[in-house]
């Protein structure tokens, strides 16, 4: 039974990351922008700066791409989210985890993202980060954090 689920999900991971490989924007119309960060912990950060996402997409499914699909997950069906515990072969350990930031950009400030990657959808503009630590620092060393995006 347990092979049965991870095969499920393998089947499902490598199916969105064909989706995203192969997005095709209709005739005239541009895909959404979005940045994203990655912070490996180790004073290595990763920019992504893509305009290829159709509307519609998640944070979680961009995540897969950018990473051609070296993202580990948890799938939890009850509530329709994967919890993200490794990425580019860094994986949770102890008390260093994957956490997910939100840039808000009326304050020009990081906070911690209040719902999973799955439930993001993605929009033109947003800059979106992981960062793997020992929660909660932002993912950009000195930046501003607020409690939440106004």
């Amino acid at each position: 039974m347990l092979l049965l689920i991870a095969t499920i999900i393998v089947a499902v991971q490598a199916g969105a990351y064909y989706y995203l490989q192969r997005l095709d924007n209709p005739a005239g119309s541009e895909g959404i922008g979005v940045d994203t960060l990655i912070n490996y912990g180790n004073s290595t950060l990763k920019w992504y700066n893509v305009s290829s996402f159709s509307p519609g997409s998640n944070f979680y499914n961009q995540t897969f791409y950018l990473t051609r699909g070296n993202v580990e997950a948890e799938f939890y069906p009850s509530f329709n989210e994967h919890f993200v515990t490794g990425i580019n072969g860094v994986k949770n350990k102890g008390q260093f985890y994957w956490t997910l930031w939100v840039l808000c950009q009326k304050q020009n400030a990081w906070a911690i993202s209040s719902v999973g990657a799955d439930q993001i959808k993605l929009a033109n503009g947003q800059t979106l980060a992981w960062a793997y630590e020992v929660p909660y620092q932002a993912p950009v060393k000195g930046a501003k954090m607020v409690g939440s995006c106004s």
